[in-house]
């Protein structure tokens, strides 16, 4: 037993996911080849250039190639299996709760009607959360680069429909860099007066939206990918006062060519000014990576303490869009579990 082996033991969620990021290659492939998606291609050649893109990423082109693969995914009963597929990934890794974000404009694109979408997201969940005691819920991304989409996406996450859909929140993904945020104000506005959760990446780019037009414009329950908080203090106290949980990545940085490794990461330092850190998986597909080997990684590499990655653990299940109950049910067994694993994990450790 070691101190890897109880991090991997321990329960944890996961709020930092995107779906279009989070298929496994091989059945991305294999649904690909059952619905004959290379026939949709006016060139084979070009359909064989992005399955030779999902192999091997260029990391520069992720958001591309997530888009480009995940629509192969284009028949209800091909949602909901990789629903079930991802959920049971998570089994594996002791992971009891996750929030999904999706981007619905892909597949209303392909003529699915939302509710189809909706319907086929909780086909997939309801299966898994029988078979596996792992719940999902649904975050509806706005992609960045589609701003004329955004008044749709926040109809779409306040109708009765996704009420009942298990959507809590909107949330804003892509680059920075592509449309000023305040162009998906009306579209937060919209969820805010509804009492759902927003959420948005800030500070994580060079050229990005000063960190006061972030909060003007999405009000935000949560921050995504904010690695670069440290250079701006006022923005660190703001979201330590406020205790606005930072869900962070940090292979991402890697991949994205930022830093040379997880090391780089100052995640030893968003923790002691306060902050409170969340990990998540982002893209784990794609980023080649898993939501446990991010919680490793912040062990091995960035110099976290197990006492920290257990706050950080807890600080998933306090963040989590659950009711009450479910919140407090989750942080009983959590703490249980811990102090169980730390005696059958850690006992040698610490003699």
């Amino acid at each position: 037993m070691s101190i890897e082996s109880f991090i991997r033991a321990i329960p944890k969620v996961d709020l930092h996911v995107q779906l279009e990021g989070a298929i496994q290659k091989d059945l991305i492939l294999l649904i690909a080849e059952q619905n004959d998606i290379a026939s949709t291609y006016k060139k084979l050649k070009l359909y064989q250039a992005w399955v030779d893109l999902l192999k091997k990423p260029d990391f520069k082109k992720l958001d591309d190639i997530a888009r480009e693969t995940s629509v192969w995914v284009r028949h209800p009963e091909d949602i909901a299996r990789v629903i079930y597929d991802l959920g049971v990934s998570y089994s594996k890794q002791n992971i009891k709760y996750a929030e999904i974000s999706v981007i619905p404009a892909l597949y209303t694109d392909m003529d699915l009607g939302f509710t189809e979408v909706i319907h086929a997201l909780n086909d997939g969940a309801d299966r898994l959360q029988r078979a596996w005691q792992v719940k999902l819920n649904w975050l509806l991304a706005i992609p960045r680069d589609r701003p004329r989409k955004s008044d749709d996406i926040a109809r779409w996450a306040t109708s009765v429909t996704a009420q009942k859909g298990n959507v809590v929140g909107l949330t804003l993904v892509g680059k920075e860099d592509l449309q000023p945020i305040a162009q998906f104000k009306k579209a937060f506005n919209t969820v805010e007066k509804k009492g759902l959760a927003r959420i948005t990446h800030v500070l994580s780019h060079p050229h990005s939206d000063s960190f006061q037009e972030v909060v003007d414009t999405v009000n935000p329950s949560r921050l995504t990918d904010a690695w670069g908080l440290l250079d701006d203090p006022e923005a660190v106290d703001y979201v330590v006062e406020n205790e606005i949980p930072v869900l962070l990545t940090p292979t991402r940085e890697v991949r994205l060519g930022r830093i040379s490794s997880v090391a780089e990461y100052p995640l030893p330092q968003l923790l002691d000014r306060g902050v409170k850190v969340v990990l998540g998986s982002g893209m784990p597909a794609l980023y080649e990576t898993s939501l446990n080997d991010e919680y490793v990684a912040a062990v091995e590499q960035a110099g976290v303490t197990l006492d920290e990655i257990q706050k950080i653990a807890r600080n998933g299940f306090e963040a989590a869009l659950v009711s009450d109950d479910e919140k407090q049910t989750m942080l009983n067994d959590f703490e249980q579990s811990c102090a169980a694993l730390r005696e059958e994990h850690l006992a040698e450790e610490t003699e």
